[in-house]
């Protein structure tokens, strides 16, 4: 069959008015949908998956434009003083609960309230959960009033230290990136002590050396020379290292709250210790030793004698090593030993048998949600 003979046939096909008309509608489509953009083809992305996002872009503003030619909404510049709450609640004591509409000003506390309710929380003898709840709220109105001061700063501070005094590190970390953005603002707080507690929460518990290494690569020179942070430095060196006697000796050296936070590192370092232990030590190793090198001695009330403190921490030690699957026995004078060769392959990690949200088992619900005086 001649191929050529099908020729006439579909150019009477192709002007028919019906295909012109077809055409016609298409290519008036596809001007709508680019609008007025000027053409720039060498940025054009080649992918058909991305001309269609920028096109439906395009497209959005076009849309835009004509909306507001005919009288439609268009979104302008807002005025954010204009639409900014005055809080006028006197009340000092206000629970926290999440905002479903635009705040009303009658239930939101201005900035001298805010104060006294600050001063209630850090006076304030219940437990964590009710002082969190009343800071959440204190953060709520600084927020929907735009209050960002010293005040600010001091809210933020407060409830990230009780957070870490709880081991609650995930409302730790929203007050820290809160703190940093601040810090950033030119307000003055405890920079420097925040600082430290930043290095230790990304070193010891996120594991993650991108991260460890920006927050390292933002200190400043003067942050550097901070006791706090030199001595987040210090335990970073000694973690690296795996020097858990460097590690235990800073333990117990440690400024403001970096202790707590390493309290929480403390299981697993003194898990690795003794499993090196066992492997390096033979026949025996006495309990005492194991109980200073690491740090169940602690610092008791000047009363006591040293034999005292050294009894105390000598129990606390007979304790977590028995709860491990350490072998121990008694020597000649009956003094505790550990036996490194028998318990080289009984040691283990137990599961917490007290893990509770907040790191407090004493804290329930009811105690929540009571507001005893």
């Amino acid at each position: 069959m001649n191929k050529n003979a099908l020729k006439p046939g579909a150019i009477a096909l192709a002007n028919s008015p019906e295909e012109r008309k077809r055409r016609e509608n298409r290519s008036k489509r596809f001007e709508k949908g680019t609008g007025s953009r000027p053409e720039n083809n060498h940025s054009r992305p080649k992918n058909g998956g991305a001309g269609n996002m920028y096109t439906r872009r395009d497209s959005t503003l076009v849309l835009s434009k004509d909306f507001g030619e005919h009288g439609s909404r268009v979104v302008k510049d807002i005025d954010l003083d204009a639409l900014t709450v005055m809080g006028t609640c006197q009340e000092i004591e206000k629970q926290y609960l999440r905002l479903n509409s635009a705040p009303d000003p009658a239930t939101v506390r201005p900035e001298e309230v805010l104060e006294k309710a600050l001063l209630m929380v850090q006076n304030s003898q219940k437990n964590y959960l009710y002082k969190c709840d009343q800071l959440k709220s204190i953060r709520q109105d600084l927020t929907v009033q735009r209050i960002r001061n010293e005040l600010t700063v001091k809210v933020y501070e407060t409830h990230a230290r009780l957070a870490i005094e709880v081991g609650d590190l995930a409302e730790y970390n929203l007050c820290q990136s809160q703190l940093r953005t601040l810090y950033a603002e030119g307000i003055k707080g405890c920079h420097m002590e925040f600082s430290a507690y930043n290095l230790l929460c990304v070193m010891l518990h996120c594991n993650n050396n991108r991260d460890l290494l920006s927050a390292m690569s933002r200190l400043a020179v003067e942050t550097k020379k901070a006791e706090a942070v030199k001595h987040a430095l210090a335990v970073h060196a000694a973690v690296n290292s795996g020097n858990y006697v460097l590690f235990f000796r800073l333990y117990k050296m440690a400024p403001n709250l970096n202790a707590c936070l390493m309290d929480l590192y403390v299981e697993k370092m003194r898990y690795t210790a003794v499993k090196c232990v066992s492997r390096s030590y033979r026949p025996t190793v006495p309990v005492s030793y194991i109980a200073r090198v690491l740090g169940f001695t602690k610092a008791l009330p000047k009363v006591e004698t040293t034999e005292e403190r050294d009894s105390s921490g000598l129990e606390q030690c007979v304790e977590w090593l028995k709860a491990h699957g350490a072998c121990l026995i008694s020597d000649n004078i009956g003094d505790m030993q550990f036996d490194t060769k028998a318990s080289s392959s009984t040691l283990y990690l137990p599961e917490p048998e007290d893990a509770a949200a907040h790191g407090d088992a004493d804290l329930v619900v009811n105690d929540f949600l009571r507001k005893s005086s």
